[in-house]
């Protein structure tokens, strides 16, 4: 009951004292309901914003080889590292022959293979999110497991939308051929 009457108290407050600010505000010829703005210091923006060389970061200048074999890397450490990617190719596999069966049109081909990669790539940001998470430390610390939750939950999203896709391109197809839409 004594928190609640605080708690009032505290609104009732709040509410005073912005209402006195919008007084003050009135009186000072400003319009009610704006919010001052602090006045501009171009010092601070400088020191905020100067640049330190040491912590500048540089552009990659690896050529366009040692770019894509580095990529081919991180695949393979994805692949080996996650037993989740040969669930999705499993499923991509049996999806593309159903699809192939069905005689699809070149347009849901395209979404089929949007999905497919979408999936893919939710899963190799979950795969980098996990392995970082284990490299930092415990991955079950409460800051690192919601971390890796969060990248879960990517991956989640992306098999749903990729389902739903999938299933709206093949249930479609299906019934066209049995006759039930033009």
């Amino acid at each position: 009951m004594s928190k609640d009457r605080s708690a009032r108290t505290m609104i009732d407050s709040s509410t005073e004292n912005s209402s006195r600010e919008g007084e003050a505000a009135v009186a000072a010829g400003q319009p009610r309901g704006l919010i001052p703005v602090p006045e501009f210091d171009e010092n601070r923006l400088q020191y905020q914003f100067g640049a330190a060389p040491e912590l500048t970061a540089r552009a990659d200048r690896r050529n366009m080889r040692s770019k894509m074999l580095a990529g081919i890397r991180g695949l393979k450490h994805a692949i080996r590292g996650d037993s989740s990617f040969f669930a999705h190719g499993y499923r991509g596999t049996l999806i593309a022959i159903t699809a192939a069966l069905l005689g699809v049109n070149q347009w849901s081909w395209c979404l089929l293979v949007i999905a497919a990669c979408l999936v893919l790539i939710a899963e190799l940001a979950h795969s980098a999110v996990d392995t970082l998470a284990r490299a930092i430390g415990d991955p079950e610390q409460p800051r690192l497991r919601m971390a890796r939750e969060i990248a879960a939950a990517c991956v989640l999203v992306a098999a749903f939308g990729s389902g739903s896709v999938t299933a709206m391109v093949l249930s479609w197809k299906l019934a066209e051929l049995l006759g039930w839409v033009r």
